[in-house]
């Protein structure tokens, strides 16, 4: 075969790649060599694949969910950066149901993990630089839908898709973790955007925005060179309460005539703001405390829930009743005879200070513990 003959076959077959790698789309302005190598193909989070994955319009997959989950027991790598409280896989699971209203695809599902997580404490300390970087995750990530104060009144939302309701901030720290995680509602998962760490800074943001003061971030000083810490931390310990309710008790002993009420303040049990879900990552230690109490001891508590004076004077009776039983339930879930517990509430009476001050209504939203 003449070498030249050759040369112009190959020079032609070259030219047909060339040529059928040239393709013209119609949003674009002419003719593209390959374009799918500038056009990326990759799944991105959050947009509506009928309109935007092919160009075309496909109406059975509008408006669904399209942001997935990293798979399952993974853990994102860090470096040298790595933070045990924030690097270890997740320990709940999505619920079934979320295979279709959420596409979230997992090994193994568990219905009961989002009711459960109610008691996942927040292991994130609310320092000023993780609040501050949490409200830049929020105003990326949830202002558009939630608003800039949680009130569902975001830039897109009151839609026919989109229409978050106004209390989803109400809810216990490990609730929130778990459904900014899988998603709830029409809310799409955030795994895959937000890592753990990134998580919990938003629910402090969140924390934040319901009242709770955040604190300075600890000094780094260096010491026979060793860096520590310090930081200014209460004097609360599990040791000195559960003390407490060990005097408490003696003292309710020898008093055969119940001449007075044996009562304690227990200041380290935090509720979210207008609501009877526990904070856990403040409130864990003060519950284990007494869990512990009740296993040596075969005295009866009361718990007695109080709150200000600010709003209707009946909805905050119903609360702090709420929020009484909601110690009460969590001791029962650890094993201890709810015979043996009272709950009750009182609202706004019996003010332990003036509601005109917020320093005042603060100490006046308490939970109080009697033992009988």
């Amino acid at each position: 075969m003449n070498i030249n003959y050759l040369h112009k076959i190959a020079a032609g077959l070259a030219l047909t790649v060339v040529f059928s790698s040239c393709m013209k789309d119609e949003n674009s302005f002419g003719y593209e060599y390959m374009p799918d190598m500038y056009r990326s193909p990759a799944q991105e989070a959050y947009v509506d694949y009928g309109e935007v994955r092919t160009w075309k319009s496909n109406d059975s997959i509008k408006n669904t969910q399209s942001a997935k989950l990293p798979p399952m027991g993974t853990i994102p790598f860090q470096g040298a950066n790595a933070e045990p409280a924030y690097s270890m896989p997740y320990n709940r699971l999505p619920s079934n149901a979320m295979k279709t209203t959420h596409g979230a695809v997992s090994l193994e599902y568990n219905d009961g993990d989002y009711d459960a997580s109610v008691a996942d404490a927040n292991p994130m300390k609310m320092y000023e630089s993780n609040v501050e970087h949490g409200k830049q995750l929020y105003n990326r990530f949830c202002t558009h839908c939630h608003g800039e104060k949680g009130a569902g009144d975001g830039s897109v939302s009151n839609s026919e898709y989109i229409n978050p309701p106004a209390n989803a901030f109400t809810r216990a720290d490990g609730q929130m973790f778990y459904s900014i995680t899988y998603g709830k509602g029409v809310m799409g998962a955030h795994a895959s955007q937000l890592n753990k760490k990134e998580r919990w800074e938003v629910i402090s943001y969140i924390k934040s925005m319901n009242g709770e003061a955040s604190i300075p971030d600890p000094v780094m000083k260096m010491t026979s060179n060793v860096v520590t810490e310090e930081v200014a931390e209460d004097n609360f310990s599990k040791k000195s309460l559960l003390s407490s309710l060990t005097q408490l008790a003696d003292e309710t002993t020898h008093d055969v005539n119940h001449s007075e009420a044996h009562t304690l303040n227990l200041d380290h049990l935090v509720f979210a703001t207008g609501s009877s879900n526990l904070d856990m990552g403040k409130s864990q230690e003060t519950l284990e405390v007494l869990v512990s109490f009740m296993k040596t001891t075969t005295k009866s508590l009361e718990f007695d829930g109080y709150t200000d004076n600010t709003g209707n004077a009946e909805a905050n009776l119903q609360l702090s009743k709420d929020r009484a039983n909601a110690v009460k339930t969590y001791l029962v879930q650890q094993g201890i005879d709810a015979g043996r517990i009272t709950a009750e509430g009182f609202g706004s009476a019996n003010p332990k200070a003036s509601n005109d001050t917020e320093e005042g209504r603060a100490m006046n939203r308490r939970t109080e513990v009697k033992i009988k």
